[in-house]
């Protein structure tokens, strides 16, 4: 197998500002992740342990982290392999990923404009002692996943001032000098075989109940007071579990006050813990939506292709929607659109009960990516979909848009309402 690709800095800023906040992110989360390398993209998980025992299902009260990082945000990108779509997969720090990432992008802040060249080596030194084991009840010998390393090497030019008395007594003039520094690191991966790939899939979510929030832009009229809205609760350090509550109100009459620039509306956070309620309300405008019950199965059914089994129609409901597509989906369109919607029922409410932990690793996501999609299935789990649009490109076929990077964090519930 073979990996090699070069990431520009300088050229490509936002390719590069993508991979930095996926990495960072990561990073934050847990000390190791998959880097999954494909033909197409390379895909970053970081999922709790057990999840390798094959379920595709949120369990527990952890987390999971999925990015995409499409093969053209890359100035050079090649993936050779034996399996299927030449996937490579493999664990390793992000931490260590993350600091490299931090020393490149520090020398193109100083207007160096070299390549970072990321490379798959071999280390036969460091299986020397692990290449058979020994299952200590029948003696056999057991797989052990091998180690490499990804090899990450980047240029470093460093002006320096050469000194007065020596430039006089070499008779030279006080000029000053160019000095590269060749900067090389080696990141500590394990190789996962086939099987170990397969077992990491990316979770399902509930549409039974499910409703959505386009968030404001976070470069926009409202994304500075989102975003405060999301830190709120990172004042109380005593907290570890808080409620996402949303709310649709049928009726114009069951709003209040407070609620008339939300539209038909209401989210909030609730903490309810330690004798302590308290309510945080988001006043501001919501881009939201809901499926009704009685169009759910018809939603989903005009979602699935002709011929569809159901295992395929559950692999559907894995994406909140596709990453490159501009066109309105039958599920963007906000309520009032959809075929009357009964007035007399009472307002429909989704509600979560989240680790606070999750929540503060959503804020960090909020700042870095131009458009965010919350998902709540009621008493389930939280989606926060992350979007990065990359600007378009033109091909044989015209012009289209570049496939956006993606980060998709799943939260399970911490425990039933």
């Amino acid at each position: 197998m073979k990996l090699k690709i070069i990431v520009n800095g300088s050229q490509s800023p936002e390719d590069f500002k993508l991979l930095k906040s996926t990495v960072a992110t990561v990073a934050s989360l847990r000390k190791t992740a998959v880097l999954r390398f494909t033909s197409e993209r390379l895909v970053i998980v970081s999922s709790p342990s057990s999840t390798a025992s094959g379920s595709s299902v949120l369990h527990g009260d952890k987390g999971q982290l999925w990015c995409t990082i499409p093969r053209d945000a890359f100035t050079f990108y090649s993936v050779v392999s034996a399996r299927d779509l030449n996937t490579i997969a493999m664990e390793c720090s992000c931490d260590m990923l993350h600091s490299i990432l931090k020393k490149y992008d520090k020398t193109i802040n100083q207007g160096n404009e070299g390549d970072m060249i990321i490379k798959l080596q071999s280390m036969p030194e460091w299986n020397a002692n692990t290449s058979q084991a020994s299952d200590g009840k029948n003696g056999s010998a057991a797989r052990i996943n091998p180690m490499c390393a990804l090899g990450v090497t980047f240029e470093e030019v460093v002006y320096t001032s050469t000194d007065a008395n020596a430039s006089a007594k070499s008779g030279g003039g006080n000029s000053g000098g160019i000095k590269t520094i060749s900067h090389s690191f080696k990141v500590p991966a394990r190789l996962l075989f086939r099987t170990q790939d397969a077992k990491i899939q990316e979770p399902m979510i509930n549409y039974t109940q499910l409703m959505m929030y386009r968030l404001p832009a976070p470069q926009g009229e409202w994304g500075r007071g989102f975003q405060n809205f999301l830190r709120r609760v990172e004042r109380y350090s005593n907290v570890n579990n808080i409620k996402l509550s949303a709310k649709k109100f049928w009726q114009q009459e069951e709003r209040t006050a407070s609620q008339e620039t939300a539209g038909d509306h209401a989210f909030k956070i609730v903490v309810n813990e330690l004798d302590w309620y308290l309510e945080i309300c988001w006043n501001g405008p919501l881009d939201a939506m809901v499926q009704p019950e009685n169009i759910q199965e018809d939603v989903q059914d005009s979602r699935a292709p002709a011929g569809a089994d159901p295992t395929h129609a559950a692999d559907q409901s894995l994406f909140i929607e596709d990453s490159a597509s501009n066109t309105n989906d039958p599920l963007d369109l906000p309520i009032e659109n959809t075929p009357e919607a009964p007035q007399d029922v009472q307002p429909s409410k989704h509600e979560v009960i989240i680790r606070c932990k999750d929540w503060k690793v959503c804020s960090k996501l909020y700042d870095a990516f131009e458009e965010v999609v919350l998902a709540i299935s009621h008493d389930e789990s939280c989606v926060f979909h992350c979007t990065l649009p990359r600007g378009n490109v033109e091909d044989e076929n015209g012009e289209r848009a570049r496939e956006y990077g993606q980060v998709i964090y799943y939260m399970a519930r911490a425990k039933k309402i």
